[in-house]
Order: structure tokens, then sequence, then C-alpha cells
């Protein structure tokens, strides 16, 4: 296999277990590179780690294992295996969308698995990860089972920036999956599995939608940057009296409303407002509206560090105005998913949307990502999600 060796003094990050390698990092390249695989060696030739090479990204390969071990289909067949398992553990009950492999949290960087009942959506990030399929593939077709489908969903920038084909592939099943029907604590919703976003669903956000389930007996919810509505459905489950949904997606909010519908929930109690957020919320700011619950929960404003000022200025700006909003002793749950922007500094930013909207707010809680989205000690960069549950004091 393809022999990067590195530089003195650069093999701190694997000997740390960390899986990325940046190109600056490699002194010079040897061997063989007949396939993906690539391993690191110190610049005295010892063994560092193994894994998968991508050329022409910055991060030059990943590794998925530190010993002196093969990378091969019974390997990887034992990851998902490990992966499967945590999965049958954590995840709740009458729930069969999920997070199935969650990158370099499951040890298997560049590769992520949704299920979606016996649908499997798949994301090779990196080339190196899709020139691997063979040995995760096997793996796939067994957990989706004979009556399943396993796609490839592969509109995604780093992709792109490799050169790899951005178009959805059919990997196994009789058919392509639309969008497919699934279970969330009971509740139904639709994955858009071609040509949502992310795979089909925001399933990271199980566990924040089943807080604001519990939080809505009797409120009024005002669900920013809806999407297709899970925070709103989960509201009325938990007995909102009123829901508002707020999107730029006509699209998206007409799935909202076929969310509702499918579990049975009154369409007389939910507003759709296809409208840029930003602008709704200065129009409901200047009406004078009151709500009980407000949910913030935007696209990632900041995929690169240097769009983190700007990131930061449009947070604050949302919950500023949501802030504005809240009624008394209510409850704000912002939201971020831009991973640049860590916590602490996202704590920062809705001290100064509290302070500069002039509303006093108590943060109860930080909470992320639920269970099925594990996150590598060795990479904590995969810590993405941020979810502040403020309470107007």
């Amino acid at each position: 296999m393809l022999v990067l060796t590195l530089k003195a003094g650069r093999d701190a990050a694997p000997r740390r277990r960390h899986p990325w390698l940046f190109a600056g990092s490699v002194s010079r390249r040897g061997g063989e590179a007949t396939s993906a695989q690539v391993e690191a060696r110190d610049a005295s030739g010892a063994l560092l780690a193994r894994g998968f090479h991508s050329p022409s990204s910055p991060i030059v390969a990943r590794w998925w294992r530190f010993d002196d071990g093969p990378l091969d289909e019974p390997f990887v067949a034992a990851r998902i295996a490990g992966a499967a398992a945590l999965r049958r553990a954590v995840v709740p009950p009458d729930t069969d969308g999920y997070r199935l492999v969650n990158a370099e949290g499951d040890s298997l960087p560049g590769l992520v698995v949704d299920r979606y009942a016996e649908v499997l959506v798949v994301q090779a990030t990196t080339e190196g990860t899709e020139r691997a399929l063979p040995l995760w593939l096997p793996s796939l077709k067994t957990l989706a089972g004979p009556q399943g489908a396993v796609m490839q969903k592969n509109d995604l920038a780093s992709r792109e920036g490799e050169g790899l084909p951005t178009g959805d592939v059919l990997l196994s099943g009789a058919a392509f999956p639309q969008r497919v029907a699934f279970r969330e604590r009971g509740l139904h919703y639709l994955a858009e599995v071609a040509g949502g976003q992310k795979t089909g669903f925001f399933l990271d956000q199980r566990e924040n939608r089943a807080l604001v389930r519990e939080l809505s007996a009797g409120k009024r919810v005002l669900n920013l940057f809806s999407y297709s509505g899970g925070f709103g459905v989960s509201a009325m489950a938990g007995g909102a009296l009123r829901v508002s949904h707020v999107d730029a997606s006509a699209a998206a909010l007409e799935l909202a409303r076929e969310h509702h519908r499918l579990n049975g929930q009154p369409l007389e109690a939910v507003e759709t407002e296809c409208a840029d957020v930003f602008e709704d919320l200065r129009r409901r700011v200047a009406k004078g509206e009151t709500w009980d619950v407000i949910v913030t929960d935007p696209p990632a404003f900041a995929k690169r560090r240097e769009d983190v000022d700007r990131a930061c200025r449009g947070y604050k700006d949302i919950n500023r105005l949501a802030l504005k909003l809240l009624a008394p002793g209510g409850t704000l749950l912002a939201c971020s998913c831009s991973g640049p922007v860590d916590a602490d500094l996202f704590q920062k930013v809705l001290f100064a949307a509290s302070l500069d909207a002039g509303v006093p707010a108590r943060l109860l809680e930080r909470r992320g990502a639920g269970p099925d989205h594990p996150v590598s000690l060795d990479c904590p960069e995969g810590d993405y999600l941020k979810a502040f549950r403020l309470v107007r004091g």
C-alpha cells in the first residue's frame, strides 16, 4: 500500500489516535498506490496508523486503525457490527429512524449511515471512503435485510471538492427510494432521502424534539428554520395549543403539514409561514407577538473558521429577536450546527443576544445530538450540534 512518511515532529496527532492527517505533515510518499489504503510512518519508519487515502483533499488520509492489522472486510464488518450493537442499546422504543454509523464517532472516518426503517442512506464523504466501498457495503446490505435498500447520497461539498460524482446511487434494493416512512418515539415522519437535506431528515435533533414535546402542553410554540416541522409535530404531540413553522422553503412547509396530518394533529392549530426568518422575526417583534416556546434551529452559518465572525453575528441577531418574542417564563431552545462555533463561543453569543435584547435569561442546560451520534474523544471536532435551553427571567 501507499506509505506516507511524516515530517519529524509531526507525528503527535496519530500517536494521540486523531484520525485525520493533513497534507502539510507528510515528508514523502512511497510504496505502491494500488488501492485507497495508506499507512503512516514516523521519520524513523515506525508504523503509526492505517486508513484510506484522499489525495485531492487537505486531509490526505483518515485513519481506521492504529495498529499493525489488516484493513479488510472482516475488520470493517466488526466495526459496523459494534456500531449497530450500540444503537440497539441507546435508540428509544418505537423508533426506527436513527444514525447507524457516525463516521469518526464509530471509528469509521468518512462513513455516515442513517437508517430509515428498512432503507439505509450512506454518505461516503471522501475519496478514500468511496474506494473502500467493497469493505463496508456487504455489512450494510445484511443490516438492510432482503426487503430493504441501501442508497448512497452524494450531493456533498466534500465530494465535489475531491472531484467525486455527486449523483445519488442505489447500491442495493429493488427500487430507488424517494420518501421513506419511519417512526420516532411513536410519531410518524417521512424522510426525503432523494432531494432532501442531509440524508432526508435531521435525526440529530431527536432528543431535543423530545424535550420540546415535554415542554409544550398548553403552550404556543414558534418553530424557526422549521424545515419539515419535526419540532412542531413533537410540540403538538405534547399538547401545544398552537404551532407556527417559519421556513424559506415552501416544499419543506408542505411536508411539515403532511407530518401533522400523518400524526392526526389538527391543522387548524398549525400555521406555516414561507419567509426569510430574519425578516419574519422583525415583523413579529414589531407586532408585539409573544410565544411560550421558541426553537431557533438554523442551517450551519459557519462551515469554515473564516466564517465564524459572520456566523456569530447571524446567531446573535436571530436569538436577540427570538428573546424579544419570548413570554415571561418562556423557553428558548437555541441551536447551532456550525462545527467551528464551539459551545463556549455559542454561549457568549447568546449572552450578547440577551444583553442587546434587554431580556434577562437563564441557561438551564446545554444539550447536543442524541447517543446514536457518538463523539470520539480522540476527535472532538465531531461534536458539532449545540442546543441551549434558556428560560426568560
